[in-house]
């Protein structure tokens, strides 16, 4: 009699562990705010993760409306969009955080300001080769590339110099401490250069410097090479970005990975796996600079390999 109801025991416990453990793996997305390219993001994850039925994904709100701490607490993982929710995430949740749609030095400094929380994530910036392949996939005959540089990116030279090297291409460099320096400095640039490559920069290249440095590369004639869809819009000959739906696959590949391990495995700032290049057409005609379709150039970069 006790064997039977000791075996009636295990079998209903075997049948409330199963119940509790439908999902394999529970993920809790947090938004920044609700942009279109967050909400993209969040759709495209969606997505990503709807043929693995081990995986929920929890809406647990955005710092602009309000967090879902509930969701938060019984989240395997925090999925962060961008610095603002991750600033907001990561000391309230003993869960780990991975940051999507994020720039390099914001994961650091986010980092160094939460040393407990666990935190990693992808970050938006592209290898330096995707930029140099991006530019010779474009126009073979352009060699000469200048590039302006700020305090934050100034450590950049040597990286890009070899990069470029190993391209084919001759990077001449001029490095501005301040916004004063800025138009004589890319001037300089211009006039020894057959295109500029734009890096990220909060001196060099800001809101307010967009405007005045697209203005004078148009004014010489000559190319400007952004690092996001948004310099493309604003006349960028072409840019090389991590778009809303590549990190998106990338996080939604990362998840599936984690099913089953009894762990979450962080990354710790991995570069995207993803990108896509987007090209203003008008400029292209304006300066009469011949640039393949966008599908030709994704292909010229995925094929071409440093020298």
């Amino acid at each position: 009699m006790l064997n039977r109801l000791a075996l009636l025991v295990l079998g209903l416990l075997a049948l409330a562990l199963a119940a509790g453990s439908a999902f394999a793996l529970e993920a809790a997305i947090v938004l920044s705010k609700r942009s279109d390219a967050q909400t993209a993001f969040a759709a495209a994850l969606s997505r990503e993760i709807t043929t693995s039925a081990a995986i929920r994904l929890s809406d647990a709100g955005s710092t602009g409306d309000s967090i879902n701490e509930a969701a938060l607490k019984r989240a395997d993982v925090v999925i962060a969009v961008g610095a603002e929710a991750a600033d907001a995430v990561a000391d309230r949740s003993t869960s780990p955080v991975l940051v999507a749609l994020i720039s390099t030095p914001n994961l650091r400094a986010l980092q160094q300001r939460h040393p407990r929380a666990r935190l990693a994530g992808f970050v938006l910036d592209q290898p330096l080769a995707r930029h140099m392949r991006l530019i010779r996939a474009t126009n073979p005959k352009t060699t000469r590339v200048g590039v302006l540089l700020g305090p934050q990116s100034a450590a950049m030279r040597s990286a890009l110099a070899e990069s470029g090297a190993r391209q084919g291409l001759t990077m001449s460099f001029e490095i501005i401490a301040d916004v004063d320096g800025l138009l004589p400095a890319l001037e300089r640039l211009l006039e020894s250069s057959d295109a500029i490559l734009a890096v990220p920069d909060p001196t060099a290249y800001s809101p307010a410097t967009a405007r005045p440095i697209l203005l004078t590369t148009y004014r010489y004639r000559k190319p400007l090479f952004g690092y996001s869809q948004a310099y493309v819009t604003a006349g960028a000959i072409a840019s090389v970005f991590t778009a809303p739906e590549d990190a998106a696959r990338q996080v939604g590949e990362w998840l599936v990975a984690q099913q089953g391990a009894g762990h979450i495995d962080l990354p710790v700032a991995e570069a995207p796996r993803y990108f896509s290049v987007g090209v203003n057409r008008h400029v292209a005609r304006s300066l009469l600079y011949p640039v393949p379709d966008e599908a030709a150039l994704v292909d010229a970069i995925e094929k071409r390999r440093p020298q």
